[in-house]
């Protein structure tokens, strides 16, 4: 099975000899007229993460082991892979494995990388790597129906601790569809079907939602260890809902700043991403920052940081360097210290680099 339940026309494939590439730190600071900066983080210069090659969205990665695994949705369409900063290829090498969302990929179980896409019916499916290097993956294997998804699933670790994952999808009512999925025999396993967050009203981007866009978070306000999910409302500012490990709302409210968004959001936290550390820990400081990052009214990539776990953030400002336009969605990647902001770049904006190449950049 793949994602795609009736035969599409092949398009000429986007080349796909990528190399990693990010540039050195950039050393002028650009200030947003009117309006206060926080302390900066040190960042990299924008660089082309994509070499030659075209996406539809940006590219979205994990590293497990050491290696890296990077995936994004090419301009044909087709859902491309690139091992530890080989060459592109379409993933587990199957050109008929249509999305019109972007993908997203996380290590699940431990040791083991997951893509889940929205396919071309509406529905969310994963496909698990047997063999990185290889490009070797499981044939595609469908959720449950019932998502009505319009977008890109959201996937993340429960913070239950469990080994479960939770699962959310933008349906048609512009509403979030979510489901929970534990491990069973290294596979996921639904538990119950598909539920409907009742209070969240989507924006009419709401097909453009990418990224991390929710995390597992110890939440000081609760003392307790909490999922939090953001998202672009219906008045395009950016809203947070906080769940206990249990599934239980206890927090809807509009994250401070008053950003605007004109895409959905990635968001993503520092540190470990399968285990949520509690206070007192090693690494749980890194675990409370978190950046948040969209397309903005400009065009241009924004982002706004916390260091509580996502309840308040310091402002939203564009990142240091060149303003980067963006056709969609950025993505941000987190390692155990830094994020890697990457975005599908508008080269009618600004030439810098060609349209639709993948550009990135390093804040530590």
């Amino acid at each position: 099975m793949n994602p795609t339940p009736t035969p599409t026309p092949t398009p000429t494939p986007t080349r796909h000899a990528w190399q990693a590439t990010i540039t050195a730190l950039l050393a002028t600071l650009f200030l947003l007229t009117g309006t206060t900066t926080p302390a900066q983080a040190a960042e990299t210069a924008w660089g082309n993460w994509g070499d030659n090659a075209r996406a539809n969205s940006a590219a979205q990665s994990v590293i497990i082991a050491g290696a890296s695994y990077d995936i994004t949705r090419g301009t044909d369409n087709n859902i491309w892979f690139r091992y530890n900063g080989g060459a592109w290829r379409p993933l587990g090498g199957d050109l008929s494995s249509r999305t019109t969302s972007p993908p997203r990929i996380l290590e699940w179980p431990r040791g083991r990388a997951i893509v889940f896409v929205r396919g071309m019916d509406g529905e969310i499916w994963y496909t698990q790597v047997n063999s990185g290097s290889a490009n070797f993956w499981t044939s595609w294997s469908r959720l449950p129906g019932g998502s009505q998804s319009i977008g890109a699933p959201l996937v993340g670790h429960s913070p239950s601790g469990l080994g479960t994952l939770f699962v959310e999808a933008p349906n048609a009512n512009r509403r979030i569809s979510y489901m929970l999925l534990q491990n069973t025999n290294g596979a996921p396993d639904p538990v119950g079907g598909w539920s409907v967050t009742p209070y969240a009203l989507l924006s009419s981007d709401a097909n453009d939602l990418n990224g991390d866009g929710q995390i597992a978070v110890y939440g000081t306000e609760r003392f307790e260890r909490v999922l939090r999910s953001f998202w672009t409302g219906a008045d395009n500012h950016v809203y947070s809902v906080t769940r206990t490990a249990s599934g239980m709302v206890t927090n809807i409210s509009e994250v401070n700043g008053g950003g605007v968004c004109r895409s959905g959001l990635s968001a993503a936290r520092l540190g470990n991403q399968t285990t949520v550390l509690t206070p007192g820990q090693a690494g749980y400081e890194n675990q409370q920052r978190v950046m948040i990052a969209c397309r903005g009214n400009d065009g241009t990539v924004w982002e706004t940081t916390s260091s509580d776990g996502g309840r308040t953030f310091d402002g939203w400002r564009r990142p240091i360097g060149t303003p980067a336009p963006t056709h969609s969605a950025p993505s941000i990647i987190p390692t155990a210290t830094s994020w890697t902001l990457t975005l599908r770049w508008n080269a009618t904006a600004s030439s810098a680099w060609p349209d639709n190449s993948i550009i990135a950049k390093r804040i530590n």
